[in-house]
């Protein structure tokens, strides 16, 4: 019984002297170039946008990493502060509402507007210092529909997490712009 309780206090002391697990949130930052207030006109196209759809493993809590071309580890410690899905969507809001200010993006679904679709298959760092977000996205009417794949690769600008997600952020931020002239040539192409 004396050794039990012994031991039981000596494990004690070792996880008390344990230094904590200091667990990180991190969100996209805001997007540079994108004024606070934009000038107020009536839009002239309707886009709905149908959310982002994320792979399965970008659904976790933690920001993800990828080993090897096999191997993902999801960080137990470094967070997303919010759902992933939900601030690229409030990212991609922000920049189109500058970029194509003649899209009006519908909150409901609108079968006369155009529906966006955007999936996300890989948002994840890579061994060899880059942020690497790949997916499709597609835009549709009644008429006529395009797909658009994309693999946007971008250079980390220092070592760790914060920076990492600033690679991310400025992954999104290309790809919400290659949205944007797509938009622009749908139009062109009306």
């Amino acid at each position: 019984m004396r050794v039990l309780l012994l031991s039981c206090f000596l494990l004690l002391i070792m996880a008390c002297s344990q230094p904590g697990v200091q667990i990180r949130y991190y969100q996209l930052p805001y997007p540079e170039g994108i004024p606070a207030a934009t000038a107020q006109f009536a839009p002239e196209q309707v886009l709905v946008l149908h959310g982002i759809q994320l792979a399965p493993f970008l659904k976790q809590r933690g920001i993800v990493y990828q080993n090897s071309a096999t191997e993902l580890t999801v960080a137990r410690q470094h967070l997303w502060a919010d759902d992933l899905a939900s601030q690229l969507e409030r990212q991609l809001r922000l920049q189109l509402a500058v970029s194509a200010p003649e899209w009006q993006l519908s909150p409901a679904p609108d079968k006369h507007g155009v529906q966006l679709q955007i999936r996300v298959d890989r948002l994840v760092g890579l061994p060899d210092g880059h942020a690497l977000l790949s997916g499709d996205y597609r835009l549709s009417d009644g008429q006529r529909s395009q797909q658009h794949s994309f693999v946007i690769r971008r250079p980390l600008q220092d070592d760790g997490y914060p920076a990492l997600v600033e690679a991310m952020a400025a992954s999104w931020q290309q790809l919400n712009q290659q949205v944007a002239e797509q938009l622009k040539l749908w139009v062109k192409n009306d």
